[in-house]
Order: C-alpha cells, then structure tokens, then sequence
C-alpha cells in the first residue's frame, strides 16, 4: 500500500519475523516510521507498537523485524530514487 508524489510518499509495510532491509539512507527526505505492530530493530535500537523513529537526510539504519510487524512509513518529500545503499 503506497500514495507516491512528489511531496510526499506514504506506505504500510508488512514484515515477517526475521525479515530486513540493508543500511540506507535518504539525502532529501526526511523519513518517519511508525510502528504499528509488532517489535522492530533500527539502527541497533529496538521499538515496539507506537513508536514513531524519525530519519532526517544523511542519517542512516538498517532494519530487522524482531517479530511479525507492520510499519507505516512517511517520507517528506516524496523525491524519486533518494535511496542510498552502503
């Protein structure tokens, strides 16, 4: 489930335990995290259902689903291929 435009992309993620994404980071958008459900590792950092994490441009994380979860993820502005692996 994703609305992309230029100003703003919104997405609802559906992990299952054990399920990762490798270390990015964003150089113009700021991306927020919520954490609906379930238990989450970014940045070495655990978060359950209701925290919301924010990622300004440059900061980087990776992430791990610790259980079955589901984020709602929003990322201001929506630019287009602002994802940087390492």
């Amino acid at each position: 489930h994703v609305l992309r435009t230029d100003s703003v992309e919104v997405g609802v993620k559906h992990y299952k335990a054990g399920d990762r994404e490798n270390w990015h980071y964003h150089k113009i958008a700021t991306e927020i995290t919520v954490v609906v459900s379930g238990e989450v590792e970014m940045s070495g950092k655990r978060f359950t259902s209701g925290d919301i994490i924010v990622m300004e441009p440059g900061e980087g994380t990776d992430f791990r689903a610790i259980t079955d979860a589901v984020n709602a993820v929003v990322k201001l502005p929506g630019a287009k291929n602002d994802k940087y692996l390492e």
